[in-house]
């Protein structure tokens, strides 16, 4: 039996759709992070830095072809989906900070499950990619 995954036919057009579709789905996922509608064209800085952060680091290290686009993709997608993953907690802070409560620090045990979660949906993404 062939294990194929699911990109393995892709072309460097293909991995920049992906790429822009993951950029977007993040920064729709962040978008609920900021407060103020006038600010949320911000949620675009994410996924712009991103991509340059991956396209300068790609270049300074010679790497070629669509492994930058496919990390690039990979993080931005992991990103969106640890946001929906934890929209009940974030929900639940807005509803603190927007009733002007104080939002208590997230302890050890919360942001370790936080950074699991998130290797662990890269990891399943890569996976599948």
């Amino acid at each position: 039996m062939e294990f194929k995954l699911l990109t393995s036919h892709f072309s460097r057009t293909d991995w920049w759709i992906a790429a822009v579709l993951a950029g977007t789905l993040a920064a729709v996922a962040f978008r609920s992070l900021v407060w103020e509608k006038r600010n949320r064209w911000k949620v675009v800085v994410l996924p712009l830095v991103g991509a340059v952060g991956m396209a300068a680091g790609s270049s300074a290290r010679g790497i070629e072809g669509n492994t930058p686009l496919a990390l690039y993709t990979v993080t931005m997608l992991s990103l969106a989906l640890t946001r929906v993953v934890f929209a009940r907690y974030i929900k639940r802070q807005m509803e603190l900070a927007h009733s002007g409560q104080p939002i208590p620090q997230p302890t050890a045990k919360q942001i370790a499950l936080f950074i699991l979660t998130l290797v662990a949906i890269m990891m399943a993404i890569a996976f599948t990619l």
